[in-house]
Protein backbone atom coordinates (compact mmCIF):
# COMPACT_ATOMS: atom_id res chain seq x y z
CA UNK A 1 0.00 0.00 0.00
CA UNK A 2 1.32 3.73 -0.77
CA UNK A 3 2.59 5.64 2.24
CA UNK A 4 0.45 8.95 2.08
CA UNK A 5 2.61 11.45 3.02
CA UNK A 6 3.30 12.88 6.36
CA UNK A 7 2.63 16.21 7.67
CA UNK A 8 4.92 17.98 9.18
CA UNK A 9 4.60 18.67 13.10
CA UNK A 10 7.43 20.52 14.35
CA UNK A 11 6.80 21.23 18.37
CA UNK A 12 5.93 24.04 20.22
CA UNK A 13 8.64 26.91 20.73
CA UNK A 14 10.92 25.65 17.83
CA UNK A 15 12.94 28.46 16.19
CA UNK A 16 13.25 29.64 12.87
CA UNK A 17 16.36 28.16 11.99
CA UNK A 18 15.16 24.65 13.58
CA UNK A 19 11.94 25.11 11.46
CA UNK A 20 13.76 26.03 8.34
CA UNK A 21 16.80 23.20 8.65
CA UNK A 22 13.87 21.15 9.28
CA UNK A 23 11.28 21.57 5.76
CA UNK A 24 14.72 22.39 3.71
CA UNK A 25 16.91 19.64 4.47
CA UNK A 26 15.30 17.07 6.01
CA UNK A 27 13.29 14.41 4.92
CA UNK A 28 9.62 13.57 6.96
CA UNK A 29 8.49 9.96 7.81
CA UNK A 30 6.55 8.15 10.02
CA UNK A 31 7.02 5.39 12.46
CA UNK A 32 4.72 2.58 11.09
CA UNK A 33 6.07 0.07 13.69
CA UNK A 34 7.84 -0.99 16.63
CA UNK A 35 8.60 -4.37 17.65
CA UNK A 36 10.71 -5.42 21.15
CA UNK A 37 12.33 -8.38 20.55
CA UNK A 38 13.92 -7.89 23.79
CA UNK A 39 13.83 -4.83 26.51
CA UNK A 40 16.88 -3.42 25.29
CA UNK A 41 16.10 -3.54 21.46
CA UNK A 42 13.51 -1.92 19.26
CA UNK A 43 13.16 -2.36 15.26
CA UNK A 44 11.53 0.15 14.64
CA UNK A 45 10.27 0.38 10.87
CA UNK A 46 10.04 4.22 9.42
CA UNK A 47 8.00 4.91 6.03
CA UNK A 48 7.26 8.33 3.81
CA UNK A 49 7.46 9.44 0.36
CA UNK A 50 10.23 11.35 0.82
CA UNK A 51 11.97 7.82 0.96
CA UNK A 52 11.24 6.69 -2.25
CA UNK A 53 13.75 6.45 -5.22
CA UNK A 54 16.26 6.86 -2.49
CA UNK A 55 19.86 5.66 -3.23
CA UNK A 56 21.07 2.97 -0.47
CA UNK A 57 24.11 0.70 0.21
CA UNK A 58 24.69 -1.38 3.52
CA UNK A 59 26.73 1.12 5.58
CA UNK A 60 24.92 3.90 5.20
CA UNK A 61 23.65 6.04 7.65
CA UNK A 62 20.15 8.03 8.67
CA UNK A 63 20.35 10.48 11.64
CA UNK A 64 17.06 10.79 13.13
CA UNK A 65 15.56 13.95 14.69
CA UNK A 66 14.61 14.03 18.59
CA UNK A 67 12.20 16.35 19.89
CA UNK A 68 13.14 20.12 20.59
CA UNK A 69 16.50 21.78 18.69
CA UNK A 70 18.63 20.06 16.27
CA UNK A 71 19.74 16.70 18.13
CA UNK A 72 19.79 13.73 16.15
CA UNK A 73 20.61 10.22 16.64
CA UNK A 74 22.55 8.08 13.89
CA UNK A 75 21.21 4.65 12.78
CA UNK A 76 22.56 1.67 9.93
CA UNK A 77 19.47 0.80 8.44
CA UNK A 78 19.32 -3.21 7.73
CA UNK A 79 16.37 -3.13 5.46
CA UNK A 80 14.95 -0.72 2.86
CA UNK A 81 12.97 -0.17 -0.04
CA UNK A 82 13.32 2.43 -2.21
CA UNK A 83 9.60 1.84 -4.28
CA UNK A 84 7.84 1.61 -1.28
CA UNK A 85 9.65 4.22 0.49
CA UNK A 86 10.27 1.93 3.74
CA UNK A 87 13.02 1.35 6.36
CA UNK A 88 14.25 -0.61 8.84
CA UNK A 89 16.57 -0.16 11.81
CA UNK A 90 17.54 -1.45 15.35
CA UNK A 91 17.92 0.39 18.26
CA UNK A 92 19.83 0.01 21.19
CA UNK A 93 18.13 1.34 23.89
CA UNK A 94 20.66 0.62 27.33
CA UNK A 95 21.15 3.36 29.37
CA UNK A 96 19.90 7.03 29.66
CA UNK A 97 19.70 9.54 27.45
CA UNK A 98 17.05 11.74 24.68
CA UNK A 99 18.33 8.88 22.24
CA UNK A 100 17.88 6.18 24.43
CA UNK A 101 14.27 7.50 26.01
CA UNK A 102 13.30 8.46 22.27
CA UNK A 103 13.71 4.71 21.58
CA UNK A 104 11.72 3.26 24.39
CA UNK A 105 8.90 5.68 23.73
CA UNK A 106 8.47 5.42 20.10
CA UNK A 107 5.24 4.51 18.80
CA UNK A 108 3.29 3.61 15.59
CA UNK A 109 1.74 6.83 14.24
CA UNK A 110 4.33 9.46 14.97
CA UNK A 111 5.91 11.35 12.61
CA UNK A 112 9.74 11.57 12.77
CA UNK A 113 12.21 14.12 10.68
CA UNK A 114 15.64 12.69 8.92
CA UNK A 115 18.84 12.94 7.06
CA UNK A 116 19.79 10.87 4.80
CA UNK A 117 20.14 7.92 3.25
CA UNK A 118 23.81 8.93 3.06
CA UNK A 119 27.17 7.67 3.09
CA UNK A 120 29.02 6.60 6.22
CA UNK A 121 31.42 3.29 5.86
CA UNK A 122 32.63 2.22 2.72
CA UNK A 123 31.72 -1.45 2.46
CA UNK A 124 32.57 -1.80 -2.03
CA UNK A 125 34.86 -4.44 -2.88
CA UNK A 126 35.09 -6.26 0.63
CA UNK A 127 36.81 -9.67 0.25
CA UNK A 128 35.41 -13.42 0.01
CA UNK A 129 35.44 -13.67 4.11
CA UNK A 130 34.62 -10.64 5.60
CA UNK A 131 35.00 -10.54 9.68
CA UNK A 132 32.47 -7.85 11.38
CA UNK A 133 33.87 -6.63 15.23
CA UNK A 134 31.34 -4.32 16.82
CA UNK A 135 28.63 -4.35 19.99
CA UNK A 136 24.97 -3.88 19.98
CA UNK A 137 24.98 -0.29 17.85
CA UNK A 138 26.64 -2.51 15.16
CA UNK A 139 23.41 -5.22 14.53
CA UNK A 140 21.84 -3.53 11.98
CA UNK A 141 24.82 -3.02 9.95
CA UNK A 142 25.60 -6.89 10.02
CA UNK A 143 22.09 -7.75 9.07
CA UNK A 144 22.43 -5.29 6.11
CA UNK A 145 25.58 -6.77 5.41
CA UNK A 146 24.32 -10.31 6.09
CA UNK A 147 22.24 -10.97 2.32
CA UNK A 148 25.39 -9.30 0.12
CA UNK A 149 28.37 -11.13 2.09
CA UNK A 150 27.70 -15.17 2.26
CA UNK A 151 31.15 -15.12 3.80
CA UNK A 152 30.36 -12.70 6.59
CA UNK A 153 31.76 -13.64 9.96
CA UNK A 154 30.35 -11.58 13.26
CA UNK A 155 31.65 -11.22 16.69
CA UNK A 156 30.41 -8.78 18.73
CA UNK A 157 31.37 -7.09 22.39
CA UNK A 158 27.92 -7.22 24.45
CA UNK A 159 26.56 -6.40 27.81
CA UNK A 160 23.52 -9.02 27.85
CA UNK A 161 24.66 -12.04 25.90
CA UNK A 162 21.05 -13.60 26.52
CA UNK A 163 18.90 -10.41 25.19
CA UNK A 164 21.68 -9.97 22.11
CA UNK A 165 21.16 -13.52 21.19
CA UNK A 166 17.87 -13.74 20.45
CA UNK A 167 18.19 -10.20 18.85
CA UNK A 168 20.43 -11.76 16.58
CA UNK A 169 18.15 -14.56 15.92
CA UNK A 170 15.79 -12.53 14.82
CA UNK A 171 18.10 -10.76 12.29
CA UNK A 172 19.38 -14.08 10.98
CA UNK A 173 22.40 -13.88 12.57
CA UNK A 174 22.46 -16.93 14.90
CA UNK A 175 25.86 -18.00 14.10
CA UNK A 176 27.41 -15.09 15.35
CA UNK A 177 30.14 -15.21 18.41
CA UNK A 178 29.53 -13.01 21.71
CA UNK A 179 31.33 -11.68 24.15
CA UNK A 180 30.43 -10.66 27.86
CA UNK A 181 32.04 -7.01 27.63
CA UNK A 182 33.31 -6.41 30.97
CA UNK A 183 33.61 -2.59 32.60
CA UNK A 184 37.71 -3.27 32.96
CA UNK A 185 38.19 -4.62 28.97
CA UNK A 186 39.34 -8.16 30.54
CA UNK A 187 37.44 -9.23 27.39
CA UNK A 188 39.16 -7.76 24.99
CA UNK A 189 41.91 -10.69 24.63
CA UNK A 190 39.22 -13.02 24.00
CA UNK A 191 37.34 -10.60 21.32
CA UNK A 192 40.70 -10.22 19.70
CA UNK A 193 41.56 -13.71 19.29
CA UNK A 194 37.71 -14.84 18.16
CA UNK A 195 38.25 -11.87 15.24
CA UNK A 196 41.74 -13.53 14.49
CA UNK A 197 40.78 -16.83 14.26
CA UNK A 198 37.57 -15.89 12.07
CA UNK A 199 40.41 -14.63 9.33
CA UNK A 200 41.20 -16.87 6.24
CA UNK A 201 43.66 -16.13 3.49
CA UNK A 202 41.88 -13.02 2.01
CA UNK A 203 40.00 -11.23 4.81
CA UNK A 204 38.33 -8.10 4.77
CA UNK A 205 37.73 -6.52 8.24
CA UNK A 206 35.08 -4.42 9.57
CA UNK A 207 35.62 -2.86 12.77
CA UNK A 208 32.67 -0.96 14.11
CA UNK A 209 31.07 0.26 17.72
CA UNK A 210 32.72 1.44 20.61
CA UNK A 211 36.02 3.50 19.79
CA UNK A 212 38.47 2.14 22.44
CA UNK A 213 37.79 -1.31 21.38
CA UNK A 214 37.89 -0.52 17.47
CA UNK A 215 41.20 0.87 17.99
CA UNK A 216 42.63 -2.16 20.34
CA UNK A 217 41.13 -4.71 17.77
CA UNK A 218 42.97 -2.50 15.04
CA UNK A 219 46.36 -2.30 16.50
CA UNK A 220 46.19 -6.24 17.12
CA UNK A 221 45.66 -6.95 13.71
CA UNK A 222 48.07 -4.87 12.33
CA UNK A 223 50.91 -6.47 14.58
CA UNK A 224 49.50 -10.42 13.70
CA UNK A 225 50.64 -8.81 10.15
CA UNK A 226 47.28 -7.86 8.84
CA UNK A 227 47.75 -4.98 6.74
CA UNK A 228 46.12 -1.52 7.19
CA UNK A 229 44.18 -1.81 3.81
CA UNK A 230 42.44 -4.67 5.01
CA UNK A 231 40.54 -2.91 7.72
CA UNK A 232 37.78 -0.78 7.63
CA UNK A 233 36.36 1.07 10.92
CA UNK A 234 33.28 3.77 11.77
CA UNK A 235 33.18 4.18 15.62
CA UNK A 236 29.44 4.75 16.63
CA UNK A 237 30.04 5.92 20.01
CA UNK A 238 33.30 6.68 22.49
CA UNK A 239 32.51 6.83 26.79
CA UNK A 240 31.49 9.99 28.22
CA UNK A 241 30.29 10.87 24.29
CA UNK A 242 26.53 10.79 23.62
CA UNK A 243 27.23 9.26 20.47
CA UNK A 244 29.55 10.19 17.27
CA UNK A 245 27.91 10.74 13.38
Amino acid sequence: MRQTAVPLSLPQGAGLIERAFTRLLMRMVQVTRVEAPQPDFRFITLQGESLEHCDWLPGDKVQIKLDGGLQTRTYTPFEFDPLGGRMRIVAYCHGPGPGADWVRGARAGEARALFGPRGSLNLQNLASCTVLFGDETSFGLAAALRRDEPGLHCVFEVVSPTQSRAVLHALGLGNARLIERRDDDSHMDEAIDAVRRSAEIRTSFVLTGRAPAIQRVGRALKAHGFDATQLRSKPYWAPGRSGLD
